[in-house]
C-alpha cells in the first residue's frame, strides 16, 4: 500500500510511560511492519505536523496547552481524539495520584473529552464513565507482544526454587497489601519459595520474610522493561486487586504478560480479571480472602504439572484474544472507522499481505 494511502495519525504523548508503550508505541511498530496506519507521536507539540494530520490523538492529556492545541486542529479541519487509560474520576483518596487528578486539571480534562470529535478507551468500566462526556466512545481492544519470551536468557542461578512474583508501584499499595500475608506464610511454609518483586515492595515484607528469601528490583525505562520483567523468572504470578470502581477500569495487563510468559498466575477475583479465572485459565482466590489466596498458592507451588498446566492454558488464552500480530489490523481499523464515522465517508484498511500473513492479522 503506498505511503499516502495511510491514514495519517499524529499523537501528541504526555509521557513515555508504561501506558504510551502499550497503546501507542507497540502499535506503531506494527502498523509500520504490516503497512496499513501511518502513526507517529510527539512530546511536544509540532503545529507543522500536526496540521497535515488526518487525526490527531491526545495520549493522557492534562496541561492547559492540550485544550488549546485541540481547538486549532479542530478549527484546521483535523479530527481529534482524547484518550483515557485510567479511572481518574474515582481514585482512593490513599492513592499518591490522587491529589493531581482534580481541581482545574480534572475540569480541563473533562473539557478535552467534552470537544473532542470521540474518545478511545479500553475497559467496558471506562467506556461507562467515558461516556458522561462524550457520545462517541470508541473500544480499543488491548493487545500483548507474544514474543517477549526471547529476551529471557537460559538457565538459573537456584533451579529448585520456586519464584513468586509481582510488579507494581506505590500506587499499588492497597492492591498488594491483600496478599502480603499470604506471601508470609507462603514463605514460612515452603522453604523453597522466593518472593520477588518489582517496581515496589510490600510495605511490611522486611518485618514478615527473612530477607534472605526475597528480592527487590527497582523499574527501568520503559523500553527496558520487558528484557528485564522477563528475566526475573516467575514461576508462579500474582495480581492482588482491591474491589474498587477505580480498579474496575484496569486493563487486565499482568495476566496478559504472565500468559504470554507461560506462568501460571493467581488473580484477585474482581472485574479486571474476572474473565481469566471464568475461563479457568488462572487461579482466583474466592472474594480476596487471605486463606483462599494461601490455598491457591499452595496448590501451584506443590504441583509442577498444575503449574505447567495452568501456565500453558493462560499463553493460549493470552494468544487467542490478545496477540498483537492477530488484532493490529482490527487496531487499525478503530482509526479508519474513527475518521470514516466524522468525515461521513467509508474508509477501510487496505491489507496487501499474502493469504496467511491476511489470516493470521484478522
Amino acid at each position: 500500500m503506498d505511503e499516502s494511502e495511510l491514514l495519517k495519525v499524529m499523537v501528541v504523548c504526555a509521557d513515555r510511560s508504561g501506558p504510551f508503550y502499550h497503546d501507542v508505541g507497540i502499535p506503531i511498530k506494527y502498523f509500520t511492519e504490516f503497512n496499513i496506519l501511518n502513526m507517529k507521536a510527539w512530546d511536544y507539540i509540532n503545529m507543522d505536523e500536526l496540521k497535515q494530520a488526518d487525526l490527531v490523538w491526545f495520549q493522557r492529556q492534562y496541561a492547559p496547552d492540550s485544550i488549546i492545541t485541540l481547538r486549532k486542529v479542530k478549527d484546521m479541519g483535523v479530527i481529534t481524539i482524547a484518550h483515557v487509560d485510567d479511572n481518574i474520576w474515582e481514585l482512593p483518596i490513599s492513592n499518591p495520584a490522587h491529589s493531581t487528578y482534580s481541581g482545574d486539571t480534572l475540569a480541563r480534562f473533562n473539557q478535552l473529552l467534552r470537544e473532542a470529535d470521540a474518545v478511545t478507551t479500553s475497559t467496558p468500566y471506562l467506556k461507562s464513565l467515558c461516556l458522561k462526556y462524550n457520545p462517541n466512545v470508541w473500544m480499543l481492544r488491548n493487545i500483548q507482544e507474544m514474543g517477549i519470551v526471547n529476551f529471557k536468557s537460559e538457565g538459573r542461578d537456584n533451579p529448585d526454587e520456586i519464584r513468586v512474583g509481582w510488579t507494581g508501584t506505590m500506587h499499588h499499595h492497597d492492591d498488594i497489601l491483600i496478599a502480603e500475608h499470604a506471601l508470609k506464610e507462603i514463605s514460612r511454609k515452603y522453604p523453597q519459595v522466593k518472593l520477588v518483586f518489582m517496581g515496589y515492595a510490600p510495605p511490611h515484607i522486611a518485618e514478615l520474610v527473612p530477607r534472605n528469601r526475597w528480592e527487590y528490583y527497582d523499574f527501568v525505562p520503559v523500553e527496558s522493561f520487558y528484557p528485564c520483567f522477563v528475566n526475573l523468572d516467575f514461576d508462579i504470578g500474582i495480581a492482588p486487586l482491591a474491589d474498587n470502581h477505580f480498579n474496575w477500569g484496569k486493563t487486565g495487563r499482568k495476566p496478559m504478560e504472565y500468559g504470554a510468559l507461560s506462568i501460571p498466575m493467581v488473580l484477585s477475583p474482581v472485574q479486571p480479571y474476572l474473565k481469566w479465572i471464568e475461563a479457568d485459565v488462572a487461579l482466583g482466590p474466592k472474594k480476596n480472602r487471605h486463606l483462599e489466596w494461601v490455598k491457591d498458592l499452595s496448590s501451584l507451588i506443590e504441583s509442577k504439572e498444575l503449574r505447567d498446566e495452568y501456565g500453558a492454558r493462560g499463553h493460549k488464552y493470552a494468544g487467542d484474544n490478545y496477540d498483537v500480530t492477530k488484532f493490529i489490523v482490527e487496531r487499525a481499523q478503530l482509526y479508519y472507522d474513527i475518521y470514516a464515522f466524522a468525515k461521513k465517508i467509508e474508509r477501510k484498511v487496505i491489507w496487501e499481505g499474502d493469504v496467511r500473513d491476511a489470516e493470521r492479522a484478522q
